[in-house]
């Protein structure tokens, strides 16, 4: 039922995606899962580089991408808010006849105040889930380089 918390799904790799239309193969992307499954074993370790064993600048770096990214997705999502409840202000306002003259229409002040509310419920489910998608950017952006990296070493010594 749509009250159960979802369970989450193991996000697909880039090469695996739907919309990806390059030229690995199935091998490659069979050895590209490989690499991955191994991640996920006890002990198991991915052969590129983890975002710890990066030199301290590069860190730095990648965290202030992160960081302005981050903000840059929760000011579009505040001013989108901010704009929808500013809309439903108005419709208020204006059915309680202070901006001009009174409409007497339920279903207006009805949109209003859905129009005032709305925004900022979802902007809390919007909130949770860019903060998840930020702390998992770095480590899938680091394999992913490897990966494509990988892949063309190979095919350029072959």
């Amino acid at each position: 039922m749509f009250w159960r918390k979802k369970e989450k799904k193991e996000p697909l790799p880039w090469y695996r995606k739907r919309g990806y239309k390059g030229n690995l193969t199935e091998d490659e992307k069979r050895e590209l899962d490989s690499f991955r499954w191994l991640a996920q074993k006890p002990g198991g370790k991915h052969p590129a580089a983890d975002y710890s064993s990066l030199p301290n600048e590069v860190q730095m770096y990648i965290s202030k991408l992160q960081i302005e990214l981050y903000d840059e997705r929760q000011q579009r999502l505040v001013g989108r808010c901010f704009l929808v409840s500013g809309i439903g202000l108005f419709i208020l306002l204006n059915y309680l006849g202070w901006i001009s003259p009174k409409y007497d229409s339920f279903e207006l002040a009805v949109l209003g105040l859905i129009m005032l509310v709305a925004p900022w419920i979802y902007y809390a489910f919007k909130f949770k889930r860019n903060a998840d998608e930020f702390w998992e950017w770095a480590r899938e952006g680091i394999r992913t380089e490897w990966e494509i990296e990988y892949v063309v070493s190979k095919q350029v010594k072959s």
